[in-house]
């Protein structure tokens, strides 16, 4: 079985201005289509090469296949992750979230305002 890039579930600019084209095609064209690329080099002629994909992860966990984990995971993930976001989504935070948000950062603000510095450093 020969793995291939999933289509994107929006347009390269529906989500924008959050992810721009730009990024979305570097991130989903490049990086996704690398895991997707590398997998399928890494599984030819391979045990794994007949399998799925949430196969492929739970057989190759382990230390001795790492290269394949690493690369099905990945492709998972971003598959899953794609799929997760949406143009318009909800922008009011759930009320239990928000109520920790405050306990722990004194404003969902503030917690964006570290979140961010964060990820910068």
């Amino acid at each position: 079985m020969s793995f291939e890039l999933p289509p994107l579930p929006y347009s390269r600019h529906a989500l924008a201005p959050v992810i721009s084209e730009k990024t979305m095609g570097f991130h989903y064209d490049k990086h996704h289509q690398a895991y997707v690329t590398k997998l399928n080099e890494l599984i030819k002629g391979q045990p794994e090469e007949n399998k799925k994909l949430e196969e492929i992860i739970k057989l190759t966990h382990d230390d001795a296949k790492h290269s394949i984990f690493n690369n099905a995971a990945q492709t998972w993930n971003h598959s899953f992750f794609r799929k997760s976001m949406k143009k318009g989504a909800a922008k009011k935070i759930p009320p239990e979230l928000e109520k920790r948000l405050k306990e722990t950062f004194g404003s969902p603000e503030k917690f964006k305002e570290e979140f961010a510095a964060h990820g910068v450093t």
